[in-house]
């Protein structure tokens, strides 16, 4: 009963301290709840005691200040501003140089001066070309423009841009040449005259040709040692004639034969050539030696008519 009691009078004393009119308080943030006190009953002896009263008012935290949380303002993001790009300058047709050394000249073609020379990986600008197509015009050289020929380069570039040239000069004309020294002709050499021809057969006495009915120009050759005929007969040379008919050849016996036996017409001979058909013409006879060089002068006939046998003699010392 005793507790009882004393509960209610905490509670009375509670509704006292609510009471009191202090001032209202400044909304707060929710405070955290406060843990109730708890109270440890104490035993009570056989005489009462007095009970000491402890002032339970409530400890409330002090508020803690939040600081306010800045709202980020709904603005869009800066866009950067596009940068303004740089419009690329159009391509140029080039010419690059390809031979070790390359001539450059004042006009398309090998008839106009020359300019100059380029070496090989020069580089230029194709202004031009001509109407062919197969020089182009390079600028600059020396701050003039120039001709090539297409061989001497490799091009890149548009090269269907570039502008065939219509204003070239013509070329300049093309001097003469100067005529050329006249080459001295070599005076021919004087013909140097053959040595005269030493023969070791000498011609015997003349004898006239005689006529002869058959178709047949006959020469009857004599070749004698020393006189003829009492030396006898020389064999081993030949009796050559050549005519209309061509060469022939016959070889000396060494001992004689005779024509006309018996008649006053009789002759020796030991070689006999003769030639059907008869052609006239010029004949000539000689002696030669058995290597084929002649050794005697020649007699020389002429066939015509009738008279076709003929008896050339010959004697060797």
């Amino acid at each position: 009963m005793k507790i009882t009691n004393l509960y209610i009078f905490l509670f009375a004393i509670v509704l006292a301290l609510a009471g009191c009119g202090a001032e209202e308080p400044t909304p707060l943030p929710a405070p955290t709840r406060t843990p109730r006190p708890t109270f440890t009953p104490t035993p009570l002896s056989a005489a009462p005691q007095p009970v000491a009263v402890v002032d339970t008012a409530t400890f409330t935290p002090e508020p803690t200040a939040v600081a306010p949380v800045a709202e980020a303002s709904a603005t869009s993001a800066p866009v950067p501003e596009p940068t303004a790009t740089d419009t690329p300058a159009p391509q140029q047709a080039k010419a690059v140089i390809t031979n070790a050394q390359a001539n450059v000249r004042t006009g398309p073609g090998t008839n106009y001066a020359l300019a100059g020379a380029l070496e090989r990986g020069a580089e230029f600008e194709i202004v031009g070309k001509n109407p062919a197509g197969d020089w182009w015009q390079l600028c600059c050289l020396n701050g003039q423009k120039v001709w090539i020929a297409d061989f001497l380069v490799d091009t890149n570039g548009p090269l269907d841009g570039v502008a065939v040239v219509t204003d070239t000069p013509a070329p300049p004309p093309v001097a003469a040449p100067a005529p050329a020294a006249p080459t001295a002709v070599p005076v021919p050499a004087q013909p140097t005259s053959a040595p005269a021809l030493t023969f070791t057969v000498r011609k015997d006495e003349n004898v006239p040709p005689r006529p002869n009915s058959n178709p047949i120009v006959s020469f009857f050759g004599m070749l004698c040692k020393t006189v003829c005929p009492q030396g006898g007969a020389a064999g081993g040379y030949k009796l050559v004639v050549e005519g209309p008919h061509g060469r022939s050849e016959g070889t000396f016996g060494d001992t004689f034969s005779h024509g006309d036996p018996g008649l006053p017409s009789q002759f020796f001979y030991n070689v006999k050539i003769e030639v059907p058909g008869a052609p006239a013409g010029g004949y000539r006879a000689y002696v030669t030696d058995p290597g084929g060089n002649q050794v005697s002068e020649a007699w020389d006939y002429t066939v015509s008519g009738d008279l076709r046998i003929y008896l050339p003699r010959w004697v060797v010392p």
